[in-house]
């Protein structure tokens, strides 16, 4: 998208527009040569310089104090299941440098994340030596060095954890397709009682009195989110209208014939 901050430099608070249509993209495992680590490339290139490669991603970082970022960085290594698949596929590069590896991010899951515990590294991405030829066509699929960016699909399961950890520091699952809006185990997904991004959105922004408020106090990245929560909305109502064409042709056509 091309960002507009001209309206943020007219007093009140700040505001931002944005033209086209938002995206994510993900780039290759590691970065061209001379160019430094950026994004998911910190959890594998030059990790012995880790935390001083994140601060130097920010251009004003003399307020980052670096054993914040130190310790973050822990306990995402600790308990985040992404960090972890993107630590294993550095320890395999380190014994395997010249190996064409590419990692698979998995989208899909067989069992509800709101009854079962947060999924294993197993569960959420394998190591690919060579080509592939048979995976999800939302599968997350990383090049080594060449590919350049490539888009995220936005409602892989694990979307919203790759692009906000520290919201979601367990690498739990966000919002996911063709799930129920309460779990009924061998009961069959409808249109009635699926739900929707808007529901799961709903939901997550209500504040609860024993639930953590890490989500509604993230400031900065709280107003990020609701930009990528209204875009999945919108992109969900487009799909839908792209899918049921040539129903919404016939309805239509029995009205004008009414």
């Amino acid at each position: 998208m091309k960002f507009d901050t001209t309206y943020s430099k007219r007093g009140g608070p700040p505001t931002l527009r944005l033209h086209g249509q938002t995206c994510h993209r993900i780039g290759t495992l590691l970065p061209e040569t001379g160019n430094p680590p950026q994004y998911a490339q910190l959890y594998i290139y030059d990790t012995d310089n880790e935390v001083e490669n994140r601060i130097k991603c920010f251009k004003d970082n003399k307020g980052i104090q670096r054993h914040i970022v130190n310790n973050l960085k822990i306990m995402l290594d600790e308990h985040n299941v992404h960090a972890k698949a993107f630590r294993m596929e550095r320890d395999v590069l380190k014994t395997n440098f010249f190996m064409d590896l590419k990692p698979r991010l998995i989208s899909y899951r067989p069992e509800d994340g709101r009854v079962y515990n947060t999924p294993a590294v197993s569960e959420v991405a394998t190591l690919i030596v060579g080509d592939i030829d048979s995976a999800d066509k939302r599968d997350i699929l990383i090049h080594r060095f060449n590919g350049g960016l490539q888009r995220i699909d936005e409602f892989h399961p694990a979307y919203l954890a790759y692009q906000y950890p520290l919201i979601f520091p367990y690498g739990e699952d966000g919002y996911r397709k063709n799930i129920m809006h309460k779990y009924r185990p061998e009961t069959e997904v409808t249109r009635k009682n699926r739900q929707s991004i808007k529901d799961w959105l709903s939901y997550h922004l209500q504040q609860r009195r024993k639930e953590a408020k890490t989500l509604l106090y993230s400031r900065r990245l709280f107003q990020k989110f609701l930009v990528d929560g209204y875009a999945m909305m919108e992109f969900e109502r487009i799909n839908w209208l792209r899918d049921n064409q040539s129903k919404l042709r016939v309805d239509k056509y029995n009205h004008l014939s009414n």
